[in-house]
């Protein structure tokens, strides 16, 4: 059965956030998508759904029984037969939406290889676990002035910030990988899956509205599902904002 873009993105386009034109965008742009866990999975699915045309996912993981309760994307039978995620993803993303092209990497992004496996990309979606990757990501992205959202939760609490290319990035707010005793982690914090839930609804909402002309400001925002409560940050308010001429990615691309 074949449909027309108006009937099926019908809401969107009567959106005035999106409307006809920006749905445009969204069906000719390709989002990297980086680990496809629980909030990458599930940011990859709002994508797929908002009509964005083309997903690489990128992750070498397989899908566990211990994934279902918070990686909504999957299913009792694929932990069952332990298939890689970022196929597992692809099969039940064509499945939802079949003129979306899903492209699955089964790898470990790394320095090494970020250049192969991110150059498509017109912005890129955070769905990892660990900062080191993030790093790379965030390198990247900067030096080659692609935008990305930073995404995670961790216990209750879901956080999300936009990198562009005027505006803070991950180093200048961290220009040193923290040690891993020093940031929280799900393995020993637990996570909600709500918060994941959460973090992957306002990744998925800045990369729309990035991809349609809208950008976002350059914010840190926290969330917390259990208490309610909201925290902002605004980076171009940080005291050291103007020293961006420091940081170790932006100084080397001229950051303003």
């Amino acid at each position: 059965m074949t449909l027309s873009p108006e009937k099926i993105f019908a809401r969107h386009f009567s959106l005035p956030q999106i409307g006809p034109e920006g749905q445009t965008a969204l069906s000719c742009a390709h989002v990297v998508v980086v680990g496809v866990g629980a909030v990458g999975s599930r940011t990859a699915e709002l994508l797929c759904r908002a009509g964005v045309g083309r997903l690489t996912l990128i992750d070498r993981d397989f899908v566990e029984f211990s994934n279902l309760p918070r990686q909504t994307l999957y299913t009792w039978s694929d932990a069952a037969s332990s298939i890689p995620k970022v196929e597992a993803a692809r099969r039940h993303l064509n499945s939802i939406m079949p003129a979306c092209m899903v492209f699955p990497k089964h790898a470990n992004l790394d320095a090494g290889n970020a250049d192969e496996l991110l150059r498509p990309a017109h912005v890129v979606a955070d769905g990892t676990d660990n900062l080191e990757t993030r790093y790379v990501i965030n390198d990247w992205c900067v030096k080659n002035r692609i935008p990305w959202v930073y995404a995670g939760a961790s216990g209750t609490k879901a956080s999300v910030f936009p990198v562009l290319s005027k505006g803070a990035c991950l180093r200048c707010l961290f220009p040193q990988l923290p040690l891993p005793e020093e940031v929280p982690a799900c393995e020993s914090e637990g996570v909600l899956g709500s918060a994941t839930a959460l973090a992957s609804a306002l990744s998925s909402s800045l990369i729309i509205r990035i991809i349609v002309g809208d950008l976002p400001e350059s914010m840190w925002h926290t969330f917390d599902v259990w208490t309610g409560e909201h925290a902002v940050v605004r980076l171009d308010k940080l005291e050291n904002f103007e020293q961006r001429h420091l940081c170790p990615v932006c100084r080397q691309v001229g950051g303003d």
